[in-house]
């Protein structure tokens, strides 16, 4: 079993969506994904969840339950009936973003390009490389829109990310609308791609998800 933690201590990162959406492309795989929802104020997985459910669109494979103590983490931690587990946590420093990562296999920092969020990011990275020696972060470009690449504030963050030497996926997540769509209650991106407008940004989309699921494996088999 791989366990996965999406882990920031500022809230707007895009942790919920990018854990989602991952969660979502492994269950349309056929892998048996289980979300640990450890968001005690907005618990956004669980209610994504829900909606699916209720609109028949939530992948088989999927599951989701919702922690509120680092206790309640551990006993979801012990299930066998999941090949991932994705963990969730509420963007601040608290006990259960410390249990989440000291149990992860790798937890992905997902951080938008620009210095605002990049300082909070480091010290993130700092803190835990002083606290938890053994647990792998790995930083993930978050929401980065098409012409963000070429502008000043892009090459700053990026600047920061290399001063600071911080671990990072090669694959960044591009801003898409249908990653906006698929937070309703789409169930996956693949159920979008039934409206033929639609069929050439969702495989775009699901290219950069399966991207970045490449790196993380190859992350989480290296570090193993």
């Amino acid at each position: 079993m791989t366990i996965i933690a999406f882990a920031h201590t500022k809230g707007g990162v895009g942790k919920s969506t990018l854990c989602l959406l991952i969660a979502s492309e492994l269950a349309r795989g056929g892998t048996n994904v289980l979300i640990v929802d450890a968001d005690q104020k907005q618990q956004s997985c669980l209610q994504w969840v829900k909606r699916c459910g209720e609109a028949g669109t939530l992948p088989q494979t999927l599951q989701a339950v919702a922690v509120t103590k680092t206790e309640e983490l551990k006993l979801a931690l012990k299930r066998t009936d999941a090949d991932v587990i994705l963990i969730d946590v509420q963007g601040s420093m608290n006990d259960l973003l410390i249990a989440a990562i000291v149990a992860s296999d790798l937890t992905l920092v997902p951080t938008k390009a620009n210095v605002i969020e990049m300082v909070e990011t480091v010290k993130l990275f700092e803190w835990a490389e002083t606290n938890l020696k053994r647990a792998p972060l790995r930083l993930v470009l978050n929401r980065v829109d098409g012409i963000d690449t070429n502008t000043a504030a892009f090459q700053d963050a990026v600047r920061m990310i290399r001063d600071n030497k911080l671990p990072t996926l090669p694959t960044f997540v591009r801003s898409r609308k249908v990653y906006e769509q698929f937070a309703r209650d789409a169930g996956t991106l693949s159920g979008i791609a039934r409206d033929p407008s639609k069929v050439e940004q969702v495989a775009k989309a699901q290219n950069n998800i399966i991207g970045l699921i490449t790196d993380m494996t190859s992350t989480i088999e290296q570090t193993a």
